[in-house]
């Protein structure tokens, strides 16, 4: 595999996790029961997961790379925002307490909260396995950049005598 293959395969696994995020996104706005502090809270925590998942997409449209150099400053740059996508998901989202605390008010509200909350949880469940792939893809992508010769080269001018 080249780095612009692994560039690539990091464009996909971003963008089938940017399409997971927009249904948990769709989930928690547009099933709401009613307007409330929770349901906002946790649609704002998906809405910033999905900016951060476009700025990493758009960090993709110029194109090839130049230079390994430029390759590794995009990945750089990419790495920040899928880690602080992923850190939301993981710590906000899907860690034991604030799982339980949603669960906890759901109940307590009754009605439609807990079918609200059980879709979320579903669409959350669905993120986890393309941000999984994201990260294996990031990995890839400093394989790529780590074990491939660079693609700048210097040319030296060695001149030869005749004897």
């Amino acid at each position: 595999m080249t780095v612009d293959d692994s560039r690539a395969a990091l464009q996909r696994a971003v963008r089938d996790l940017w399409n997971a995020v927009a249904e948990l996104v769709l989930s928690t706005n547009d099933d709401q029961p009613e307007e409330g502090d929770l349901a906002e809270q946790v649609a704002q925590l998906a809405v910033e997961i999905q900016a951060r998942l476009a700025e990493a997409l758009a960090g993709f449209a110029g194109g090839p790379l130049a230079s390994s150099e430029d390759a590794l400053r995009e990945l750089f740059d990419l790495e920040r925002l899928l880690r602080e996508a992923s850190l939301i998901y993981w710590r906000d989202l899907r860690a034991h307490g604030p799982v339980s605390q949603l669960r906890g008010s759901t109940r307590r509200r009754g009605g439609a909260w807990p079918s609200w909350w059980s879709g979320v949880e579903q669409s959350l469940e669905r993120c986890e396995e393309p941000l999984v792939a994201v990260g294996q893809a990031v990995g890839g992508v400093w394989r790529e950049l780590v074990t491939s010769p660079p693609t700048e080269t210097t040319r030296t001018n060695i001149s030869r005598r005749s004897s």
